[in-house]
């Protein structure tokens, strides 16, 4: 995937950044096919999370959506892996 990685907002360790992103990116690359793509992304993205970094995970996925999200203390993700789509992760 040579899409170029865009993080527009975060609050997360170094290392929970990276991971995140490399899920992110992980889901994109075995995209879903069927019509709910993006809830399908979300929900792929949400459960790799709550594995690898504890539940309580919360996903979004689109290109076009507004959130107003109150968050634990670094776990707050808003990024781009793919060009035009975006991902909201915060717990």
């Amino acid at each position: 995937m040579a899409a170029k990685t865009v993080v527009f907002a975060e609050d997360l360790s170094d290392e929970d950044l990276e991971t995140v992103l490399r899920i992110a990116k992980e889901a994109f690359m075995q995209s879903p096919a069927g019509g709910a793509v993006f809830a399908a992304l979300a929900s792929a993205i949400r459960r790799s999370a709550d594995k690898e970094l504890g539940g309580g995970w919360s996903v979004c996925v689109g290109r076009k959506f507004g959130a107003f999200v109150t968050q634990r203390i670094k776990a707050y993700g808003y990024f781009s892996v793919v060009p035009g789509v975006s991902v909201l992760m915060w717990k």
